[in-house]
């Protein structure tokens, strides 16, 4: 982000001290390369120096000690004087050894310590040394040149002695040359470290002047810079805190600050401003526009410019109004724009709100043709609206005194009965005015208008103004009137057709109740003689029969039975057609009752080989307060088709009926609760298009010539309608090829006391029934009634059970078990078995408990048997 704080004049002054910051930085660097590369040339000249003087000195103390040797060797030059004393005093040892030292001190001319010495020096040393060593001591005589012979070589002495001396002392001069002039180098090379010194240190004393100016420049620049942060801080702290949707923007467009408003306002984090430019929250069509303001302002200065309404694009996309301010001021790096936005939204929102009002007043007036009128009071001037106008025939524009034409268009006959409810408004407090009256066009016709008016007061109650309308009602009047003259008409025909509706309706109930009365004799007539044949039959079929015979005789009675169940059906459903049917509620041990009409279905079951499973869930009133004889049709239809088409069911057909409680009791009274009643069968189930007409009369599922059900279609209908009756319900769920389950809930009463077993029964069972459905129904019974079950699957597990028992024991089991049959007798415990029930009503046996149905009072019975010692009986024994 641009940093728009800095003004030019800050500018200047920061190039200003940036410069003089630069030229120390540049000085002190360069007295920094020069210190080092002074310091650095010292050092290599140095350490040369010092190398070579080392190697000097070596060199210097090599010659001493070989200087010091000569001069050892040759005595400081006294050697040859030496020599000569010991020749003349004929020790020829002590000349040996003199000429040993000689012939040492030329080896030592030779050597490398004395090659630095002048070359000439030690030649004539070397060849005057030779002259002495090569000496033959033995032809020497001391008295050579006195009378005896002379020497071999011609020797002086004395001479020798003195070169030998003055050639050593050449060398020692020599030596102490070199000696001095390493000194001297020595004083020079300290003499010049001083004077490099002196100017390393009058190079460093230079380079605090750049130093201290940087420094002094650097304190204040890094004043500055805490300045212009805390400026900018501030700055942005302000632009930041506005309340108003401000934006800081250069001319190109890119923000360089924004107001927290701006951030909310568009969804924007703070953070994405920064790389942001105006165009990013314009649209696209905008910022042409945008930029022709914004250059208009910063060429023009002329100050605040509004009214710019342009679009804005939140972080959404959407698009929000605003109005556009502009400001600028300068800075270092150019011109900046102050945007500043106004949310015009809602008063958008108003503008076009009040259009949308504006235009439906103009269509709503357009439809209804309704004229509008304003009365100034204060004035006395009356304005009209065009449709007012133009409803009154009135052209040419608008009249000059429009309360003289307001007034002279009220029809006269009606003009005293408007003026008096005007005044009476005008007097009272009332807001609101209504008066029907007619006007009178300019063409002479005559409307029917309704006047409407609302009313401006002031403090006092005095109408100050009055706007209304004129609603043109001629139509609405001239039907109101045909309306009038039809209603009368109309109520002539309604009396005359009431009176033939009454004439008929007597006719009509005189008629049902001849049909009644017919049926109800016929009915008797028919049922007694049927029920005659029925009692023959059945004592026939107790006489000794072939069985061709017994075939005939049951044709009969099945035949009559249909019949007389027909005959009661057709009986019942005519009773419940004609509404004569009455509910007439009883006490009634509702198991019992049930009972009562699944055992008279029994034998049919048996003989059918199908499978029939009373369930009673634990919550069902044992007493219930209902209409016994409504209810056992309604039951005894849902069981007779479960039987009937689930017959040819494979394996079996199979029933259930199921007793409980229904789930939903909303809406039932204290001291009644709604019974819920299941009967499902697996026949051959229903499609959805036979469910829908089921429950009418006469329709069956088979409707085919070669049907395998028979029956009338009646018994749906009548259950339905009993059901409905005694204000329940009846459902119905099934498909074609699955279970079908007819569901019955009625509200029964029930009385505040029912039987409850209290105390826990003295025996326990310990039961073995492998099928579940029957299993659960048992289950159920002996819970509610408070025994003590045990269920085993194998005879080990009886065995268990049994030594665990704590009360005596029953065992229930179905009679075909016949190892628990054995087990039983063989550890003599007491067996309840449940048998199949006969195909013959005769070999019934009220001592049995026989299964599909099984019989919740006929199992109690037998163990109540059990409980109070009687013998059991077991099945088959």
């Amino acid at each position: 982000m641009r940093d728009w704080v800095k003004s030019k004049e800050r500018l200047n002054g920061e190039n200003r001290n940036r410069a003089i910051l630069n030229s120390s930085i540049v000085a002190l660097f360069t007295l920094m390369v020069l210190i080092t590369v002074t310091e650095a040339t010292r050092f290599i000249d140095a350490t040369a120096k010092v190398d070579n003087a080392t190697k000097v000195v070596a060199q210097i103390q090599i010659q001493e000690d070989s200087l010091f040797a000569l001069d050892a060797l040759t005595n400081r030059g006294l050697v040859i004087k030496e020599f000569m004393d010991a020749l003349n005093a004929g020790d020829l040892f002590v000349s040996d050894s003199i000429r040993a030292r000689l012939t040492s001190a030329r080896q030592l001319l030779l050597s490398e310590g004395m090659l630095g010495f002048p070359k000439d020096i030690r030649v004539d040393l070397w060849r005057l040394l030779g002259v002495y060593t090569s000496f033959e001591l033995n032809s020497y005589s001391p008295n050579a040149g006195v009378g005896g012979q002379p020497n071999l070589i011609p020797l002086n002495p004395q001479v020798d002695t003195q070169t030998l001396i003055r050639d050593l002392q050449s060398l020692r001069a020599q030596q102490k040359k070199w000696v001095n002039d390493l000194a001297t180098q020595a004083l020079g090379s300290r003499h010049l470290n001083y004077t490099q010194s002196y100017l390393v240190i009058f190079l460093i004393v230079l380079g605090f002047v750049p130093l201290f100016g940087g420094i002094v420049t650097s304190r204040h620049f890094a004043k500055e810079h805490q300045q212009l942060l805390n400026t900018r801080e501030y700055f942005n702290r302000l632009i930041s805190s506005l309340p108003g949707l401000v934006l800081l923007t250069t001319r190109t467009g890119e923000i360089i600050g924004a107001s927290k408003a701006v951030s909310a306002f568009l969804g924007h984090s703070p953070e994405w401003y920064q790389q942001a430019t105006i165009a990013q929250i314009l649209p696209k069509r905008f910022w042409q526009q945008y930029q022709l303001y914004s250059q208009n302002h910063l060429e023009t200065k002329s100050g605040m410019v509004k009214g710019r309404e342009l679009l804005l694009l939140n972080a959404d996309g959407k698009e929000l109004p605003v109005e556009l301010y502009f400001g600028d001021f300068e800075t270092a790096e150019g011109d900046v724009l102050v945007v500043s936005f106004r949310d015009v939204r809602e008063q958008r929102a108003l503008y076009q709100r009040y259009q949308r009002v504006q235009r439906r007043f103009d269509m709503a007036m357009t439809a209804s043709r309704d004229g509008l009128w304003d009365w100034d009071l204060t004035t006395n001037e009356v304005l009209f609206s065009a449709s007012w106008l133009e409803m009154m025939g009135i052209l040419g524009g608008h009249p000059l005194n429009g309360l003289v034409v307001f007034e002279d268009c009220v029809f006269p006959e009606d003009r005293p009965r408007v003026k008096r409810e005007l005044d009476a408004f005008l007097r009272g407090r009332d807001v609101l005015f209504r008066a029907e009256h007619r006007l009178r066009c300019r063409d002479g016709s005559v409307r029917d208008v309704v006047s409407r008016a609302c009313a401006q007061r002031d403090g006092n109650g005095k109408v100050l103004r009055m706007v209304g309308v004129h609603s043109d009602v001629t139509s609405f009047k001239e039907v109101e009137r045909e309306v009038l003259r039809l209603n009368r008409n109309l109520e002539d025909r309604v009396r005359l057709r009431t009176q033939q509706l009454e004439n008929a309706l007597v006719s009509a109930e005189a008629a049902n109740s001849a049909k009644a009365a017919f049926l109800a004799v016929m009915g008797h007539e028919i049922r007694t003689p049927m029920n005659g044949v029925i009692g023959m039959t059945d004592l026939l079929a107790k006489t000794t029969l072939d069985r061709e015979q017994k075939m005939m005789v049951d044709t009969v009675r099945r035949s009559s039975q249909s019949l007389l169940s027909t005959l009661d059906h057709i009986l019942d459903y005519v009773a419940l057609e004609s509404e004569s049917a009455e509910i007439n509620p009883a006490e009634l041990q509702f198991v019992e009752f049930v009972e009562g009409v699944v055992d008279s279905v029994g034998l049919q079951v048996a003989k059918n080989k199908q499978r029939f499973i009373l369930h009673v869930e634990p919550d069902l009133p044992v007493i219930v307060i209902a209409d016994a004889a409504y209810l056992r049709k309604v039951l005894g239809n849902l069981i007779d088709n479960a039987i009937k088409f689930s017959v040819y069911a494979a394996p079996h057909g199979l029933i259930r009926l199921h007793l409980g409680l229904a789930a939903d009791q909303s809406g039932v009274a204290r001291g009644q609760q709604r019974l819920e009643i299941k009967v499902i069968d697996n026949g051959i189930g229903i499609s959805s298009e036979q469910r829908s007409q089921l429950f009418e009369p006469f329709v069956q599922v088979e409707t085919s010539r070669a049907r395998r059900f028979g029956g009338t279609g009646l018994g749906l209908a009548i259950s339905a309608k009993i059901v409905k009756l005694m204000g329940g319900q009846i459902t119905l769920d099934s498909d074609p090829g699955s279970d079908t389950c007819f569901s019955v809930q009625i509200v029964v009463g029930v009385p505040e006391t029912q039987v409850v077993v209290e105390e826990p029964r003295r025996v326990a069972v310990l039961a073995s029934i492998p099928d579940v459905l029957l299993r659960n129904a048992v289950d159920v019974i002996l819970a509610v009634n408070r025994y003590e079950v045990h269920w085993f699957e194998s005879l080990a597990e009886l065995s268990a059970k049994v030594e665990g028992l704590a009360l005596p024991g029953v065992v229930l089991a179905l009679a075909n078990n016949q190892s628990v049959q054995d087990y039983c007798v063989k550890h003599n415990l007491k067996m309840l078995a449940l048998s199949e029930r006969p195909r013959d009503k005769a070999a019934l046996s009220v001592d049995r408990v026989y299964t599909d149905p099984l019989l919740p009072s006929a199992l109690l019975r037998a163990l109540e048997r059990e409980q109070r010692g009687l013998s059991p009986v077991v099945s088959g024994a």
